[in-house]
Parts: structure tokens; C-alpha cells; sequence
């Protein structure tokens, strides 16, 4: 799935190692680059796939033709509770951990202490993932699955979520919480649902907010899968396809739909793999492909042979969704890819023009006054000092500025602040807007009995409105310091033009000559997906609002209820004794009265906890954006002392070579300019490496600009 993006990481780990035990590389060069770091990101880089689906809708056995193994259950009776991740080991061993303390436990053998297969493991994770066993989901945290799945290696992670519209309503919660955490999301729909109300609603709610978890345009990261194409008529497909573009409408412009088996896709990989025999296919009278030879007709029982495992992965179309999936994937995580080849080629035009920088000067010095060149070399090294403390302290006070702000005060936590402000007045009003929509159109069916659950049901539709509302606020309000950050950069970019020119400037006045050998700043890795960090802090700010929904609700309800005596002579009667009877008389119209006042003393709420949380939501913000802030200050400095070190080791080398003699210095320009020779070398292969990748990368983009939804 992750082809090319595994291929380039390999050439650019083993060149880097290759670089590293060079004699031709130039150490100095090599140790203050930010190659090391930049290939340990590379190595950390990792992917997160979330499987999130309706009950029934094949989910388990997506995952499972996705690994190509009969792992999760796919039993209907087992629907999972419990998070479930699927990561690479050679070994195959299950990690639970616990609620309680974050108890971690291990299993890696089975009841005989063998150690666990792929079968053992399945039993092992029927007991402890399903709602067979409901206390499970109150006792586990998150179960994790490692097995040696050639799909997961460099850190690919899939994770199984419990079950959305089920009839566990802890479940939904769990997922969408997941949902922020990964990389891609992949939506599971069963054809017979797509046009059900219910759905509808449900699933437009559910891909409004993984697209507003993400900074990504138009929700590229999420993507939709028709299963079960084995079972439905070509027709029946087609329709969920289209009914689905249209309850997509208005959220995603270009929804990325594919249409799988999962139950033939993951068959069709255990047979190639040779986990099953062919006669278990053969007796399987759910798999019927079209003829290779004549595809009018189709093809099943003894007819299929081992040579059809690759047309009944064919016609499961799981490949053709892996390879969509990959390149987004591998589109995302592109920069570690750039970042570590501009490093690696920094380090190897540096390490080129160094040598030929020095050759150029001893040459010089065969026939030049050599106090007068060590006067030269001591007055450029000043020079040079001098000019790494200016450029320090103005990357600070430029940073400084940002933070803290200028002579106006107006710092970064200010233009926050408001920007968060600003937009909590329009959400407030938005909430009122949708309680007053929501609540007219609810209590005219209100009986005695349903006041209750139709007021809840107003307050949970007002919270997840709520949770959009602030999920979009904090997009917008972290978009909006990402160009803050990027408008930083450029100044501390601008800054560090300056220090070349001048570097320059001293090179050419001292020695007639410029190295050629500073850096550029490369800190766009710094501002990463952070927005993870921000959404826990919000999810307080409605924990309280519905809490007393209930008794507020149930206050009502009593309030409306008064006694009256019974009609009639008997009880008349009884009445001269003192026995007479009463009856419960139940007040509607009051009781909607109330009603119409708790909704409106809940609205008020909402609003007023709407625009306090200003400050719990703008702090994060600013607390992410002020340590990004850091990690650049930090960055910068790095890059601008390294640079001049580089510099300053090529002035100590050349005072090295002036106290050489004549032949000693012509036989160290005959090794340097061996030196220059091989490093060419070295740079061609890796240039002639890269543009075979960029070829190939540009070759996925033209395939990303004609997706399978056109």
C-alpha cells in the first residue's frame, strides 16, 4: 500500500548510512547538517488508518482483507466494543491495557503456552474486543494486535473502532474521539443503508465532524467504502453510490468512493498467501468470479484453481482502494521524504564546494605571504563572530515580537484572543438559532409521557451542534496561527539572507573570495498536525450543560401535576367520613410552559459557557503555537551557529595547510580535487535515485487528479 513511500525510505536510510561511513564526506559538514535529525523523523513517521462503520456493515471483515488474515471475528453476534489496533511485530502477542491505572497485560502464548497464531489470537481477542462480554468495554482501555503483517511495517497502525449507530451509546462517543488521532479516515457503508433517514442524518453528522477534525481541504482524508459488492446487484450498487454523493452534498465536494468485497478481497489474499486450501474456496458458495477466459459467464466450486486467487482479488477491488489510500498516505508524509534528501543534498554540494574552496586558496598560498594570509584568515574569523551574535540576538527580538509583541503590546496571544473571541459571539447566536429551530419543531408532539425524552434529545442535538460549532472555531482559529507562524518564518528567513549577504560581503573583502557553503532555514516540518492537542481542551466546556437536563425535566413534570377529588356520590360519601378519593390530573399546557423555560434557561447556558470558554479555548492554542514558536527560535539558532562553524573549520584547515611546504600543499590539492571526483559520483547516483522517485511521484499525482469518484 505504501510501496513507493517504503522504497524511498529505505534508498535515503541506507544512502545516509552510506554517507556516514564515507572518507570523502566532510565530517564537519555532515555533523552539524540536520540530516541526522530529519532522518530520525523520518524513521518515527508514522501512519493511522481508523475503520469507522454502522453495525453489520462488515467492518471486521474489511480490516481482515486489508491484513489478508482471518484475524478480527466476523461473526455478527460479535460487534467490537473495544479499540483495537493492528501493528507490526514478528511476533504475534496481544497488549490490553486497563482503565484502572493503565494496567497493561501481555499475551503472547495460548492456554498450552504455545506461542499465539493467528487462530489462537482470534479467540483471544473474541473474548475481550466483542460485547459478548459487556463489561469488557468498562474494564479495557484499548486492546493492541501485533503481528509480523508485511502491510504494517514503517509504522503503519490500523485501528478497528466500536460500532456507530449501535445500541451502545458509549461506543459512538469512543470513535469520534478517535477520529482526530489518525491520519485517514475510512468510512464502511452498507448498500441497504445509504437511503434510510436515519442514516442519512447520522452519517452526515459523522463526516461533518472527522472533516472539521482535520486541517485537510475537503476532507482528502477521509474515504468511503460500498462493501459487498459480492452480494448486491450491480444496480443496488450503483444507487448507494449515488445516494451517497447526495447526502455528501454540501460537505465533501469530491467524496473518494470505492466499491469493495471485503469478504472476497480477504479469501482472495489467504488463498494467494496459501493460509487456505483451495478446496475451502472451491466448497465456499458465496465465491463466484467471472470467467477469466469468457467474463459473460461466471466461475465457482472446482472451477477455481490456485491461479484465481489474483481475479478474486481483482474482483474485490481492495487493491484499487490500497492504492488510493497508499498515495494519499505517502502524499502526507511527503515532507519527511523532501526534508531528508535537501539535507543529504546540502551535505553534498557543501562537502564539494568546501573542497574546492580550499584548493582555490591553498593554491593561492603557494605564492602569498603567509603572515599576511594569517592576518587575513584571523580578521575574517571576527568578522564572522561577530555577525553570529547580531544575527542571535535579532532572530530573538524578532520572535520576541511575535510572542510578546511590539511597541503597540499586541502580542501573538492577543491576535488569538480575539480571533477566538470573535468567533464565539457568531457560534453563541448560531446555538440559539438551532435550539429555538430544533425545540419548535419538537414540542408539538409532547405527550405527559415523551416530555422527558424529547427535551434530551433537543439538548444532545444542541451539544453535537455545539461540538461542530467549536471543532470549526478551533480550525479556523488554528489556520489562522499557522500564517502567523509561516508570516515568522519568512522573517527569520529574511534575517538570514541578510547574514549570507553579509558573510559574503566579509569573504570577499578579506580573501578575495566566497565560500559558498551556508544553509537556508528548512522549518516547515515545525508546524505539523498539532490540532489533536487543542480539541481535548475544549471537550469541557458541555460536560456540564446536559448534566442536569434530567431532574430539571423531571421538575417540570411534577410541577404539573396536582390531585383533584374524584366525581361521582360514592365519593361524595366517602367525603362525610373522611375517606374520600383523589385523582392525578396532569397540566400539558403548563407542563410545555415549563418546558419552553428550561429550553430557554438551557439556551442561556449553553451561551454563556459558549463565551467563557474563550480563554479555555484560546489558551491551548497559544500554549501550541508558543512552543512551535520555541522548537523555531531553537531551529534557527542551530542552523545560523552550524553554518558558522562550518565556516569557521574551513579557516582553521586552510591555517593548517598554510605551515605545510610546497609539496605537501600540491599533494593535498591533488587528494582534494580525488575527493571533489568521487563525491560527484556520489551525487549523481543520488540525483539519478531522486528524479526516478519524483517521476513516479508525479506519475501518482496525475492518477490523484483523475480519482475513481469521476
Amino acid at each position: 500500500m505504501l510501496e513507493r513511500f517504503k522504497e524511498t525510505k529505505k534508498f535515503l536510510l541506507n544512502f545516509t548510512n552510506e554517507l556516514d561511513k564515507s572518507k570523502n564526506i566532510d565530517r564537519t559538514i555532515l555533523e552539524n547538517s540536520s540530516l541526522n535529525q530529519e532522518i530520525d523523523r523520518l524513521e518515527k513517521g508514522n501512519f493511522k488508518i481508523a475503520l469507522v462503520a454502522p453495525f453489520s456493515a462488515g467492518k471486521s471483515t474489511f480490516i481482515n482483507s486489508i491484513i489478508g488474515k482471518d484475524l478480527l471475528s466476523m461473526d455478527i453476534r460479535a460487534e467490537t466494543s473495544v479499540i483495537t489496533k493492528i501493528s507490526y511485530s514478528d511476533q504475534i502477542k496481544v497488549e490490553v491495557t486497563y482503565f484502572e491505572k493503565n494496567k497493561v497485560e501481555m499475551f503472547d502464548t495460548d492456554d498450552f503456552g504455545s506461542p499465539l497464531t493467528y487462530t489462537t489470537c482470534k479467540e483471544i481477542l473474541k473474548k475481550i474486543t466483542t460485547v459478548r462480554d459487556e463489561t469488557n468495554e468498562e474494564k479495557i482501555k484499548e486492546v493492541v494486535v501485533y503481528c509480523p503483517l508485511d502491510i504494517c511495517r514503517d509504522n503503519v497502525e490500523i485501528i478497528d473502532t466500536p460500532g456507530l449507530f449501535s445500541r451502545h451509546e458509549k461506543h459512538e462517543a469512543i470513535t469520534n474521539n478517535i477520529i482526530p488521532q489518525v491520519n485517514a479516515v475510512i468510512f464502511m457503508i452498507d448498500p441497504d443503508s445509504v437511503g434510510e433517514e436515519h442514516f442519512t442524518e447520522k452519517i452526515r453528522k459523522y463526516v461533518n465532524s472527522a472533516k472539521t477534525s482535520s486541517l485537510e481541504e475537503d476532507g482528502r482524508h477521509i474515504f468511503f467504502v460500498i462493501n459487498k459488492i459480492d452480494v448486491f446487484d450491480p444496480e443496488d450498487i450503483t444507487k448507494a453510490r449515488h445516494e451517497l454523493r447526495q447526502v455528501l452534498s454540501g460537505i465533501i465536494m469530491k467524496p473518494n468512493i470505492h466499491e469493495v468485497s471485503a469478504y472476497f478481497g480477504m479469501k482472495g489474499k489467504q488463498l494467494h498467501t496459501k493460509d487456505i486450501d483451495i478446496t475451502e474456496v472451491q466448497k465456499d458458495r458465496k465465491i463466484k468470479i467471472p470467467d477469466p477466459l469468457d467474463p459473460e459467464y461466471t466461475i465457482a466450486g472446482r472451477q477455481i484453481t490456485e491461479e484465481n486467487a489474483t481475479d478474486i482479488i481483482a474482483f474485490s477491488k481492495i487493491n484499487e482502494l490500497e492504492k488510493s489510500l497508499g498515495e494519499y498516505l505517502q502524499s502526507k508524509n511527503q515532507y519527511l521524504i523532501t526534508d531528508v534528501m535537501s539535507s543529504i543534498r546540502t551535505v553534498l554540494s557543501g562537502t564539494i564546494n568546501k573542497m574546492k574552496f580550499e584548493i582555490r586558496e591553498v593554491e593561492k598560498m603557494i605564492t602569498e605571504d603567509k603572515t599576511a594570509y594569517i592576518k587575513k584568515i584571523e580578521a575574517l574569523q571576527e568578522e564572522i563572530e561577530l555577525l553570529k551574535e547580531e544575527t542571535l540576538f535579532n532572530v530573538k527580538t524578532i520572535i520576541s515580537k511575535k510572542i510578546v509583541g511590539g511597541t503597540s503590546g499586541r502580542g501573538l496571544d492577543d491576535e488569538i484572543y480575539d480571533e477566538v473571541g470573535g468567533n464565539l459571539v457568531d457560534v453563541g447566536k448560531d446555538i440559539d438559532r438551532e435550539i429555538f429551530k430544533k425545540w419548535s419543531k419538537a414540542k408539538k408532539g409532547i405527550t405527559r409521557d415523551s416530555g422527558e425524552d424529547v427535551v434530551k434529545e433537543v439538548i444532545l442535538d444542541a451539544e453535537e451542534f455545539l461540538v461542530l460549532k467549536i471543532k470549526e472555531l478551533v480550525r479556523t482559529s488554528f489556520i489562522f496561527v499557522k500564517k502567523e507562524i509561516s508570516s515568522l518564518i519568512s522573517d527569520i528567513q529574511e534575517q538570514l539572507d541578510i547574514v549570507t549577504e553579509k558573510l559574503e560581503e566579509a569573504e570577499l573583502k578579506n580573501l578575495g573570495i566566497k565560500m559558498d557553503t551556508i544553509s537556508n532555514m528548512n522549518v516547515d516540518n515545525l508546524v505539523g498536525s498539532t490540532i489533536n492537542k487543542i480539541e481535548r481542551e475544549f471537550s469541557d466546556i458541555i460536560v456540564g450543560i446536559a448534566k442536569d437536563c434530567q431532574e430539571k425535566v423531571q421538575g417540570a413534570y411534577n410541577s404539573s401535576i396536582y390531585d383533584v377529588k374524584k366525581e361521582g356520590f360514592v365519593n361524595w360519601f366517602k367525603g362525610l367520613f373522611g375517606y374520600e378519593e383523589y385523582e392525578e390530573r396532569f397540566d400539558l399546557y403548563r407542563f410545555k410552559r415549563e418546558l419552553d423555560q428550561i429550553i430557554d434557561d438551557l439556551t442561556a447556558v449553553m451561551q454563556d459557557k459558549v463565551l467563557e470558554s474563550q480563554v479555555e479555548i484560546a489558551k491551548p492554542i497559544f500554549d501550541m503555537s508558543q512552543k512551535i514558536v520555541e522548537d523555531i527560535k531553537t531551529e534557527s539558532s542551530n542552523i545560523i551557529i552550524n553554518v558558522i562553524k562550518v565556516k569557521e573549520n574551513v579557516l582553521k584547515e586552510l591555517k593548517k595547510e598554510m605551515y605545510k611546504n610546497e609539496d605537501e600543499k600540491l599533494t593535498s590539492i591533488s587528494q582534494k580535487k580525488q575527493k571533489i571526483s568521487n563525491m560527484k559520483v556520489i551525487s549523481q547516483r543520488f540525483e539519478e535515485k531522486a528524479l526516478q522517485f519524483s517521476k513516479e511521484a508525479f506519475e501518482s499525482e496525475l492518477h490523484e487528479q483523475s480519482p475513481v469518484y469521476q
